[in-house]
């Protein structure tokens, strides 16, 4: 009876001690009820996480959310970074943008595409500014309301979105697809007019 004691005390002492100073009984000795095996104990809770600050906003972010204003970056000054938020709608549909398109709405389409390329033909009312003369020129663009870029297959019109919206215009996109699905889903090209 003794050895069953010390041996449950220092069960229960392993186990953390909880009930250390609960009597301990021994099992009765009944010979038709079997003794049962303990219960299994309870894990411990999990230790309460770090709570998680909620990001700071910047200039970007709260530039994002708002309304853009009149105000302009001059070339060659650093301008506002687009944040993470901004950034995760960067595609912009050919479907959409080509009933958009259709209907009349006022989007403006940035062909970013080389001389060579654009000289077989454009999206109808597109501007023309090559990617590499982009960040000499993004000025030009500053009053559009909304920039939809776009080149042969969707690679150089998402860096021309990123630069746009380095400098401030974080109402432009990238066309998915490019030229390539444009043309894939019954968009036609027209002629560059000469100036």
């Amino acid at each position: 009876m003794g050895l069953l004691r010390s041996l449950a005390k220092r069960v229960v002492g392993k186990l953390g001690g909880e009930a250390a100073a609960a009597p301990v009984t021994p099992p009765s000795r009944t010979p038709s009820a079997p003794a049962s095996p303990p219960a299994p104990r309870a894990a411990p809770p999990a230790p309460a996480a770090a709570p998680i600050a909620p990001p700071v906003a910047s200039a970007a972010s709260t530039a994002a959310k708002a309304p853009r204003t009149g105000v302009s970056v001059m070339a060659g000054e650093e301008g506002p970074v687009a944040d993470a938020d901004a950034l995760a709608n960067l595609d912009a549909g050919v479907q959409e943008i080509k009933e958009r398109v259709e209907a009349g709405e006022p989007v403006v389409l940035l062909d970013v595409r080389e001389p060579h390329e654009t000289a077989h033909g454009v999206i109808s009312g597109a501007r023309i500014i090559p990617l590499a003369q982009l960040e000499a020129r993004w000025e030009e663009l500053a009053k559009c309301d909304e920039i939809v870029c776009y080149c042969a297959h969707g690679m150089r019109s998402q860096t021309a979105a990123v630069l746009l919206r380095q400098k401030g215009l974080f109402n432009a996109t990238s066309l998915v697809g490019g030229v390539a699905e444009w043309q894939a889903r019954g968009g036609k090209l027209v002629p560059v007019r000469a100036k």
